[in-house]
């Protein structure tokens, strides 16, 4: 990873294995699992948390866990580059507001997908690239996993709610043929 700033759009990816691009550009990210999952935590809920709260979450008490989420958070500064400011960080809470290819899906998730455009489903299910924070399972985490488990099986529902919609149009237009 460079030191240098981030030029460009941002992206988080989490529909698949976690990924971060910028301009079409794989970011190199912290080879730390838990570093990269509060990232993609963070994005995801796009809310502010508790910094004890995510201490809980992803760190273990007889390590020093308010520690290890500051040393997290410069890790995950690196990456945002020029997006730094999205990351806030105070004596007690912590937010980011940067998109997600997850957040494109969610106003999918409980619509009427007969009146979402076949373009827009299209594009929505194209990006779904696997499970949901596939390669970011921390088995020692249980709050995390169960947040990413519950994620993920939204995320699947909602895949084949489109992939059902789409199905249907696609049929319909051939028989009009």
């Amino acid at each position: 990873m460079t030191d240098a700033p981030h030029k460009g759009l941002l992206d988080l990816c989490v529909l698949g294995d976690f990924q971060v691009v910028r301009d079409g550009a794989l970011l190199d990210l912290p080879p730390s699992r838990k570093t990269r999952a509060l990232l993609a935590y963070l994005a995801v809920t796009g809310k502010a948390h508790q910094r004890e709260r995510l201490c809980e979450i992803f760190w273990d008490i007889p390590d020093d866990p308010r520690g290890a989420l500051r040393w997290s958070l410069s890790k995950i500064r690196q990456v945002l580059g020029e997006d730094e400011p999205a990351l806030v960080a105070d004596r007690n809470t912590v937010s980011l507001k940067l998109g997600t290819d997850y957040a494109r899906l969610l106003p999918l998730v409980k619509a009427d997908l007969s009146m979402a455009s076949t373009e827009e489903l299209e594009a929505v299910a194209g990006s779904i690239r696997g499970d949901f924070l596939a390669d970011l399972s921390l088995e020692r985490c249980f709050e995390y996993e169960a947040w990413r488990a519950g994620v993920a099986s939204e995320v699947e529902i909602a895949e084949l709610g489109m992939l059902r919609e789409l199905i249907e149009r696609l049929a319909g237009e051939r028989r009009r043929r």
